[in-house]
This record gives structure tokens, C-alpha cells and sequence, in this order.
């Protein structure tokens, strides 16, 4: 073989050497928990640790953690999860196995982190996590909290809403960075395609809004939506989250 071809087979051989995963790292962390809708191979988290979050995991890991305190929370008021792109609603004991797996993955997570890239600055302060849920605080209640994630150029937010009585209550968590401008978010009567609010906010990373929507004189809106659109992308449009409280 000419040295000049050598030479190019050589580098080549490297460089797929050095990016793929070391078999005795991933030996090392346990396996993913088999939930359905979730990345279950460490190769693939990794790489998406690298590419969406440019190697950060102490904010990927973070953003596990709040998941998992907000699942948390909605177990102690006996409250109702809906994982809307799977179109299930988990309660009591099944929403308690559910915290386990994320505590679960939560601690794979911290594991993979310190063979891959930047540790994740684990730390007991900084990330709690438990083997199974606690038993609720509170008395039963039958509120029901619909959540869904949110995503566009510089824009990683969730949206959850729940009904109190018959007004909703739309929570808006910037789980990105600071929002590079304003956006707008609007609030509309379904039924009707008509907007009830708008309103003009920069959010920063981890800040929350919350938006209480209900109608004046009495009486309800048969379903409100809420729609985000930022002022640095145009996004077409389709409710982030929608729920009717007539009753």
C-alpha cells in the first residue's frame, strides 16, 4: 500500500476510534429503565447529551430532575399526570412506579456523565433522588395536570394546565436558556377563535409564568388554548396546550 493511502487509512481508523464509546464506560453504568417512550441505549443519550446540549449533563440531568420533582408533587396531591404524546394519565401507584424509573434513569445519568465528556457536578445539594415515591401529603384530589414539552430554536419550554374549578390555569417553565427576545403568549377561546390574552415575556432559564383564565361575569369557556410564538422564529400555529373546565 502506498505510504500516502496508509497514511489516510491510518487518521481515518482514529478518528472513528476516538468517537466511539468505550465498551468498559458503558459497562460500568446500569442499564436504562424499559419505558416505552424513552431512549434506552446509553450510546444514543450520550450522543444527544453532546449534540443538543454541546456536552452540558448537568443541565440535561437537570432538566430530569425537575421532571421528576413536578411527577413528585402531583403524586402528594393524588393528582393526575397526562404524558400527552403518549396520551396516558398516570395516578397513585402507577405514577409512583413511574417517579421510580425516573429516579432510576436519573441515576444512570449522573453515572454516564462522569465517563463521558463534563461530570454532571453531582452533588447531594444540588440532585435528590429517591428509590420510590412518597406517600402523598394531602387529601385525594381530582384535579388532572396536563404536560407538554415545547420546542423551537432557542426555545425549550413545558407547558402544563390544570382546571380549579372552572378556571384553567396555564404554568408556563423555561427549561432552556434565557429567551434571546420577547415572545408572546397568547391564550384563545377555542370554540369561538377568538384571543382572550396576549401577552409580551423574556423568560430566563428555570423562571416560570402563570396564567389564570377565567371568564368574567361567570359562567366558563367550553375549551381555552395557549399558543407560544417567539418574536426570533416564526412558528406555525397549533395550541401548546388546550383544556376545557365546564364542569
Amino acid at each position: 500500500m502506498p505510504i500516502r493511502n496508509y497514511l489516510a487509512a491510518a487518521i481515518a481508523a482514529f478518528f472513528i476510534f476516538t468517537t466511539q464509546i468505550p465498551p468498559s464506560q458503558a459497562a460500568q453504568c446500569d442499564k436504562l429503565p424499559p419505558v416505552e417512550w424513552w431512549t434506552k441505549s446509553h450510546a444514543r443519550v450520550i450522543a444527544s447529551v453532546n449534540k443538543k446540549y454541546d456536552g452540558n449533563w448537568k443541565k440535561y440531568i437537570a432538566r430530569w430532575v425537575s421532571y421528576r420533582d413536578r411527577m413528585q408533587n402531583l403524586y402528594d396531591t393524588n393528582s393526575t399526570a397526562v404524558v400527552k404524546s403518549r396520551n396516558l394519565k398516570l395516578r397513585g401507584k402507577h405514577l409512583a412506579g413511574h417517579i421510580k424509573d425516573v429516579n432510576a434513569r436519573i441515576n444512570v445519568l449522573h453515572c454516564l456523565s462522569k465517563n463521558n465528556g463534563r461530570d454532571s457536578g453531582n452533588d447531594s445539594n444540588d440532585f435528590k433522588t429517591t428509590t420510590s415515591a412518597k406517600a402523598p401529603k394531602t387529601q385525594p384530589s381530582k384535579s388532572e395536570v396536563q404536560v407538554a414539552e415545547v420546542s423551537a430554536t432557542q426555545l425549550d419550554v413545558e407547558v402544563s394546565v390544570r382546571c380549579e374549578k372552572t378556571t384553567a390555569i396555564f404554568l408556563i417553565t423555561n427549561l432552556g436558556n434565557k429567551w434571546p427576545s420577547l415572545g408572546e403568549i397568547k391564550i384563545y377561546d377555542v370554540k369561538n377563535q377568538s384571543m382572550l390574552s396576549h401577552r409580551r415575556i423574556r423568560l430566563r432559564n428555570s423562571q416560570q409564568a402563570t396564567f389564570r383564565v377565567q371568564k368574567r361575569g361567570g359562567g366558563f369557556y367550553d375549551t381555552v388554548g395557549l399558543w407560544i410564538s417567539p418574536t426570533w422564529e416564526k412558528r406555525p400555529f397549533k395550541y401548546d396546550a388546550k383544556i376545557s373546565c365546564s364542569s
